[in-house]
C-alpha cells in the first residue's frame, strides 16, 4: 500500500496556544501544522480519518508543567473527483462525532483547530455524517472497527542520525486494534515511508539517500485500521489512527 500523497494537517492548537502566550509574535495559531502519515487507496473516492496525534514539544517550545507531549484529536476528510485522483470536490457539510469540519480551501476538510477533542478514544468507534453534494449522495457511517490504541516510539530512539548509517526506529509494543504501521522518515522536504506490522524497521543508507542533513528532521509512526463502504455508487474509505511524531537531527 503506498504512502497517501494528500498529506492531512494536524493543527497543533496546545502548542500555538503556548508559543502564543509567551511570545510578543502575532502568528496566526492555524499556521502551527504539521502532516500525519496516511495509507493511500488506489480506488479511493474519497478518505476519512480519524487520527490520536501525538507529539514530542520541539526544542525551544515553552514547556508544560508535567506535559512533556501532546495528544490530540484530528478529523480530516478528502474526496476526489475521480478515484484516489483529479481533484478535490466538496460534498457539503461532514462531522465526525457531531463536530463539524470545516473546509480550508481546495476542499480539504478539517477539523476547527479549536475543537481540541473530538471524543476519538481507543477502544471506541467514530461516527462520520455527509450531507452530499457534486455527485457524492449524503451518508451517516458509524465504523465497525474501534479506534486502535495509541502508538509510542521506544524512549530509545534517538535525538539524532547519521544518514550514512542507516535510521533504526521501534515502538514499545504493536498497540491493539491495528491493521498495519507506517513509518516514515522526512528532512522537511522530502519523505521516506514503509509499512510494515513489526515493532521496528530499518531504513538503510541506500534508501535514504534522497534525503539532507536537517536540524529540523521528523520521524513518525502511524498504527491504523481501515474498513470501505460504497454510498450512491462512491467507495469511502474510513481510517482510524494513532501516530507519534518526534524532531530529530539528521546529519
Amino acid at each position: 500500500m503506498k504512502f497517501n500523497s494528500y498529506s492531512f494537517l494536524v493543527l497543533f492548537a496546545v502548542v500555538a496556544f503556548s508559543i502564543s502566550s509567551c511570545s510578543d509574535s502575532d502568528e496566526n495559531p492555524q499556521d502551527q501544522q504539521s502532516s500525519n502519515p496516511l495509507p493511500d487507496f488506489g480506488d479511493a473516492d474519497g478518505v476519512m480519518a480519524a487520527i490520536k496525534a501525538k507529539s514530542n514539544l520541539p526544542d525551544g517550545t515553552p514547556s508544560l508543567p508535567g506535559m512533556a507531549d501532546i495528544l490530540i484529536d484530528v478529523a480530516n476528510a478528502n474526496f476526489y473527483s475521480s478515484p484516489s485522483g483529479g481533484t478535490l470536490v466538496n460534498v457539503g457539510a461532514v462531522s465526525l462525532n457531531e463536530f463539524d469540519l470545516q473546509n480550508v480551501g481546495g476542499n480539504a476538510y478539517i477539523n476547527n483547530f479549536t475543537d481540541i477533542t473530538l471524543e476519538i478514544n481507543s477502544g471506541q468507534t467514530n461516527k462520520w455524517s455527509v450531507t452530499g453534494d457534486n455527485g457524492f449522495a449524503g451518508f451517516t457511517h458509524t465504523t465497525t472497527k474501534p479506534m486502535p490504541g495509541v502508538v509510542r516510539f521506544q524512549t530509545s530512539v534517538p535525538e539524532e542520525f547519521t544518514l550514512s548509517a542507516g535510521v533504526e526506529l521501534s515502538v514499545q509494543q504493536l498497540p491493539s486494534g491495528v491493521d498495519n504501521l507506517l513509518w516514515v522518515v522526512s528532512d522537511g522536504s522530502k519523505v521516506i515511508t514503509k509499512e510494515a506490522r513489526a515493532t521496528s524497521v530499518t531504513f538503510s543508507a541506500s534508501e535514504l539517500n534522497e534525503l539532507s542533513a536537517s536540524g529540523t528532521a521528523l520521524v513518525q509512526v502511524a498504527a491504523y485500521n481501515s474498513e470501505s463502504q460504497t454510498f450512491g455508487g462512491k467507495k469511502i474509505y474510513f481510517i482510524n489512527e494513532t501516530v507519534d511524531s518526534k524532531f530529530v537531527t539528521l546529519n
